[in-house]
């Protein structure tokens, strides 16, 4: 839920005056100073707050740890929802895990979703015109793993019920039948019955929609979630049960056995210091999503060392996915519409999403996988085309807050494969799930997929490993595993907040919804003093006084929190992956950069040319979202 702080200042003058001593006095809330007396007592059968836990190791702890442990089980490769969900499941069933990220924890695909925990309708209609078994199973395997997301991760995944216009009397049965099926199909994992509405109440609905020529609505029903955030989340979970998780760790070499060429471990750098670690391994995933050709191009090398020249791509098959976000009146708060026939036959998503409307997707292929991808003018357009197709209002360009591209990675078979054949974008002989194989060497490897069903892939790739290594261990508890922030979570817990630490309702919803049970800890930092109350654009000095400011309920404190808690190391992971300003609104991200420096300079001891090296890297990252 977007959160303002306007209503928390009574006219512009206390604004004013609140920001003038910043230093000392700092912002003053419109509901008074915390009262720490004034205790919550628990009713009926309520579980307490916890207000305090250890924080989990410290980053230099973590690389202590993978320097000396003499050997590990598995070494993951790869942050993103397939390394970090092999991390937790491997870890919960004795073995002993390092992950490494050359990057961020959803630095890629993983934070670029639709943000939908969902079966798939379209894989359902393919089904039922191919009468293809194949895709069928791809829908009921995927709603059996929407299920156990919102049971594992309570806080960051919700129900989101989603319209479908319809504007041709003929196609009310059609899809009527097939948000049926699409319940049936989910068993016992159903989350709501789908529902058809005439004309008169869809517009009730949703009065955004052109009400021309309208004939009815069908509402079913589909997950929503936080993606960067259940991917840190699952991080934390799997360091809180013994694994070695790091990000900004990069493998630069794999290590072979000379007698036999299997794979003995990595080299791996500290992208930090430049220092290198040796990591010994019984086994190694590569979980690295696009870049999977790049470690299964080193698994050749005898030396296991990555070409000199970057190789196009091979196995995978990169396509790029644009969304932008815009105002939340651009479709009702807790109502998606699915724009199913769109002119180029993809479908489309226009969704409520933190307090704004997320709209895509784009399916456009690439030849190789840029770094930072960012969206064409022409990508944007078409989302805003087929938008205006359903809005009755004017859909306008400088109403898009944010809009970025992400890779996705569907795969062919390596093993399919001749010697110099790359992919150059064909979809030929692609596997529409996830893929896992070993290679001769013991590597195994991990992609395609997507993000509803990155617990059973996790899952998958263990037994994979376990059954190649032959490890004694027990099978997966994923399905029952609550993570981070999720233990005893109900749905409560805003308000509890909101009593108890007298905060707005707003601010209270939001730290619930993201951070689940782990929201106190948040709070206890927010009420040590009014400069931990802050928005982070606040935190500097240089910033401009805007009301736009308070548009946003990212604090100081979250910061803080992200630092001692979820290893942010830059003023990206914080705007980008913990938080998701930058996804949500580009311009008043990159108004923020100054404060997060601040803050991330002054708890690390950056130096002054370190500060403006982050803040011009920051800047040209965030440009790529304009």
């Amino acid at each position: 839920m977007s959160f303002s702080f306007k209503r928390l200042v009574s006219n512009r003058k206390l604004l004013i005056s609140g920001l003038a001593t910043i230093s000392g006095t700092s912002l003053y809330l419109s509901n008074g100073s915390l009262n720490n007396n004034n205790k919550i007592q628990n009713e009926g059968n309520l579980p307490p707050l916890i207000e305090s836990r250890p924080a989990p190791p410290k980053r230099e702890e973590l690389l202590k740890k993978l320097e000396s442990t003499p050997n590990y089980d598995v070494l993951i490769i790869g942050g993103g929802a397939a390394g970090a969900g092999a991390a937790v499941d491997a870890v919960t069933r004795g073995l002993n895990v390092a992950l490494v990220e050359r990057n961020d924890f959803a630095s890629g695909t993983s934070s670029k979703s639709t943000k939908m925990a969902h079966g798939g309708v379209r894989y359902l209609e393919k089904a039922f015109w191919q009468l293809s078994k194949a895709q069928l199973d791809l829908v009921i395997e995927a709603l059996d793993e929407r299920g156990n997301m919102l049971r594992t991760a309570p806080h960051l995944v919700t129900v989101l019920p989603i319209l479908i216009p319809v504007y041709k009397y003929w196609q009310v049965p059609y899809f009527y039948v097939g948000t049926k099926m699409y319940d049936l199909f989910a068993g016992k994992q159903n989350l709501r019955s789908s529902y058809l509405l005439g004309p008169s109440g869809t517009l009730a609905a949703c009065p955004q929609l052109d009400g021309n020529n309208l004939k009815a609505g069908l509402v079913y029903h589909d997950g929503s979630f936080n993606d960067s955030r259940l991917n840190s989340t699952l991080a934390i979970t799997a360091i809180e049960n013994g694994a070695t998780v790091l990000n900004y760790v990069e493998v630069v070499q794999l290590l072979k056995d000379e007698n036999n060429n299997k794979v003995i471990g990595a080299l791996a750098k500290d992208r930090e210091t430049g220092k290198e670690y040796k990591i010994n391994a019984t086994s190694i995933i590569n979980a690295t999503g696009p870049y999977s050709d790049v470690i299964l191009e080193m698994d050749k090398d005898p030396k296991g060392l990555p070409p000199k020249i970057p190789k196009p791509p091979k196995m995978v098959v990169p396509s790029a996915g644009v969304h932008i976000v815009l105002p939340e009146y651009y479709c009702p708060k807790d109502l998606g519409i699915l724009d199913a026939q769109t002119s180029d036959g993809r479908v489309m998503f226009f969704l409520p999403w933190q307090g704004k409307v997320l709209a895509g997707t784009t399916d456009v292929p690439l030849e190789k996988i840029p770094e930072n991808p960012s969206p064409t003018e022409a990508d944007i357009q078409d989302i805003l085309k087929e938008l205006q197709h359903y809005i009755k209002f004017p859909v306008r360009r400088e109403d898009v807050l944010s809009a970025w591209s992400g890779i996705r990675p569907l795969v062919r078979d390596p093993r399919n494969i001749k010697d110099g054949e790359e992919s150059n974008g064909s979809t030929q002989n692609l596997v529409r799930n996830h893929l896992i194989f070993t290679s001769p060497t013991g590597l195994t490897t991990i992609s395609g997929g997507k993000w509803t069903t990155y617990r059973e892939m996790a899952e998958e790739t263990v037994d994979e490993v376990v059954k190649y290594h032959k490890f004694q261990v027990n099978k997966s508890i994923t399905k029952k595993l609550i993570l981070a922030g999720g233990e005893n979570f109900e749905n409560t817990l805003a308000p509890r907040l909101q009593q108890k630490y007298q905060i707005p309702t707003q601010l209270a919803e939001h730290l619930s919804s993201n951070y689940g049970t782990r929201a106190p800890l948040i709070l206890e930092i927010y009420s040590k003093s009014k400069e931990n109350q802050l928005p982070i654009s606040l935190a500097s000095s240089n910033s401009e006084i805007s009301y736009d400011i308070f548009e946003h309920p990212f604090s100081i404190a979250e910061l803080k929190y992200s630092i001692d808690y979820e290893y942010t190391r830059n003023p990206i992971d914080f705007l980008c992956r913990r938080t998701r300003l930058a996804f949500l609104d580009s311009k008043n991200a990159i108004k923020s950069i100054d404060g997060v420096v601040k803050i991330l300079g002054d708890e690390f001891n950056w130096d002054e040319d370190k500060r403006k090296e982050e803040t011009i890297k920051t800047l040209e990252f965030l440009k790529t979202f304009n």
